[in-house]
């Protein structure tokens, strides 16, 4: 008696075995021993009287075996009786259950007992014993009915037959088989739930560690995007407001010798204002915009090199698919797309260039994405950026690593005066 609580389904079964037992008590007791008495009008002397065996079965002598199956009943129903009792809450209704059982066996009159449903009730009970406890009880419920039974028939005068040996070997062989049978699908049943909550406690840790990696992920994503925003701002309202304060400082200077002049600083520093105004509000835009859950990956570059090309007053080149052959994955998607934003916002600002090339194909093993410009470029030596100046330069250390987030490869080449390239390819 390990477990405290019954194997799932047991209580529902043993209550609606209980549930029958009173209805045959009741109703079907009754009437099929009227009609056993019916089919043997003539007894032998040896045997007690009609009256008598009547009389055992009247309301009154079976009252106390009905109120012991309705105790168990409403045991069976409590729903705190399992608690309560813990570890011994299915030998004790067990044993309840069988009582009225033996008693009811004993009553019954009949030529073979084969015709008693309390054979029936006796394989049920098996069905139960093997349900809970396994097969070791299973043989010791048979052996001890069988003694019980041979010990009620050697009683004279108590019950009108005598129980043949070759039907209680029969009887233990068929008990004893479905004992086995309902032990070994137990058995199973266990061992398939005690895999399914093995499974179940794996799924929940990996589920875990996917939450957690999810989480910093996402911190990852948001420290990326506060550095990005922190360079954006940078770059508009820092330099815009820094290069108005120098113009105020040098109007209130000139203001009174050259009022003139003073005017012309004002005016630059009001075109200066404005012009960060609009940069602060196209940053804050891109930031709240979705253009790739609105337009797709080819039509979100495409606006944004039509955009960069339009600050920055250089031709574009654009060598693109009217669409990609099929749907990336939103995170392959969103990278390529925040590397290509980086790329042109650094062109537009620094690279002075006349000409922007973008160019997107897409393979069945990879997506190629480049964007090339013919400005001042990057290094000063005329060679491909070293380790060093990619970590220094530009963003381009976080460029880097949302193409490695997306399993992909960034490529950046740059020669002073003849402009910079940056290639990202993605395998699919």
């Amino acid at each position: 008696m390990k477990r405290t609580e019954p194997e799932p389904g047991f209580a529902q079964a043993y209550r609606l075995f209980i549930v029958t037992r009173i209805v045959f008590w009741l109703v079907l007791g009754p009437i099929l021993f009227v009609i056993e008495m019916a089919a043997n009008t003539s007894l032998p002397a040896t045997q007690v009287s009609d009256m008598d065996l009547v009389n055992r079965f009247s309301l009154p002598n079976v009252l106390p075996v009905l109120l012991v199956d309705v105790g168990l009943l409403v045991l069976l129903l409590w729903n705190r009786a399992s608690e309560r009792l813990g570890a011994w809450f299915v030998p004790v209704t067990l044993a309840i259950g069988l009582l009225p059982l033996l008693v009811g066996y004993y009553w019954w009159p009949a030529e073979n007992p084969l015709q008693t449903p309390f054979v029936m009730f006796f394989f049920v009970m098996v069905v139960l014993i093997a349900w809970e406890y396994g097969y070791r009880y299973v043989l010791a419920y048979v052996v001890g009915l069988s003694v019980y039974q041979v010990a009620v028939s050697s009683w004279p005068a108590q019950v009108p037959w005598t129980v043949p040996t070759g039907w209680l070997v029969l009887q233990g062989a068929m008990m004893l088989l479905v004992g086995y049978v309902t032990a070994t699908l137990v058995s199973v049943q266990r061992e398939q739930r005690a895999a399914l909550a093995e499974a179940y406690q794996r799924q929940a840790a990996i589920n875990e560690r996917l939450q957690r990696s999810a989480a910093i992920q996402e911190e990852l994503a948001i420290s990326r995007e506060r550095n990005r925003l922190a360079r954006e701002l940078h770059d508009t309202l820092a330099h815009s407001l820094s290069a108005v304060t120098v113009q105020l400082e040098a109007a209130r200077s000139l203001w009174a010798t050259q009022p003139e002049k003073a005017r012309r600083m004002l005016d630059q520093a009001d075109e200066t204002v404005r012009t960060g105004l609009t940069e602060a509000r196209r940053a804050m835009q891109s930031l709240r915009a979705s253009p790739l859950d609105d337009l797709g990956l080819v039509l979100a570059v495409r606006e944004l090199a039509e955009t960069a090309a339009q600050r920055s007053g250089a031709e574009l080149e654009l060598d693109m698919p009217e669409q990609l052959s099929g749907r990336l994955s939103p995170v392959v998607e969103q990278g390529a797309y925040r590397i290509v934003q980086e790329t042109l916002e650094n062109v537009v600002r620094h690279a002075e260039a006349r000409t922007i090339r973008v160019r997107l194909e897409q393979t069945r093993e990879q997506l190629s994405l480049s964007v090339e410009d013919d400005g001042q470029g990057i290094d000063g030596a005329g060679a491909p950026l070293s380790e060093e100046d990619v970590r220094q330069r530009l963003g381009i250390r976080g460029m880097r690593e949302r193409a490695m987030m997306i399993g992909g490869r960034l490529d950046i080449s740059s020669q002073a005066g003849r402009g910079t390239t940056v290639r990202l390819t993605v395998p699919l």
